[in-house]
């Protein structure tokens, strides 16, 4: 998400995505999902997936593990690094979003046990996705040796 799309919900208060990359696995997948975002009418709060500006313009959907007055803690549900975002970087907070083309609401219970699953389990999670991640760089690596 660029520069327009965030001045477009800035002005709209609503806008409709199709997100890109992998770090929203298995929920939304890239190009193939969508997802509606609006513009906060409250604080994000724990479980929420949210819209937040990293660097000069680049909109980025992850999800709030920990909501505190000054300082969100996020994640990607495909990761497992956990970033600290501004509460002045949060943009949007997603309230639908559409998967194999079927549109969902946020607050139906199917997506309300996943990301209690999802979240709730970080502790088990993170490790395993480092080590899925550490390993993958090394059989990459241990590839590319082969072909020289």
């Amino acid at each position: 998400m660029g520069k327009s799309q965030l001045e477009l919900l800035e002005r709209t208060g609503k806008y409709i995505s199709v997100p890109r990359g992998i770090s929203m696995r298995p929920m939304i997948k890239a190009g193939r999902d969508a997802v509606v975002i609006e513009k906060p009418e409250h604080k994000p709060r724990r479980y929420d997936l949210v819209l937040y500006v990293r660097g000069e313009d680049t909109g980025v959907i992850h999800r709030v593990i920990h909501a505190y007055d000054d300082m969100y803690i996020i994640c990607g549900d495909n990761c497992w690094q956990l970033e600290k975002v501004k509460p002045s970087q949060i943009k949007g907070i997603v309230t639908q979003y559409c998967r194999k083309g079927k549109w969902h609401s946020v607050d139906n219970l199917p997506y309300k046990i996943y990301v209690h699953l999802w979240v709730d389990l970080l502790f088990i999670k993170r490790p395993l996705f480092f080590i899925r991640d550490k390993a993958g760089r090394v059989i990459s690596k241990l590839i590319k040796m082969r072909k020289k």
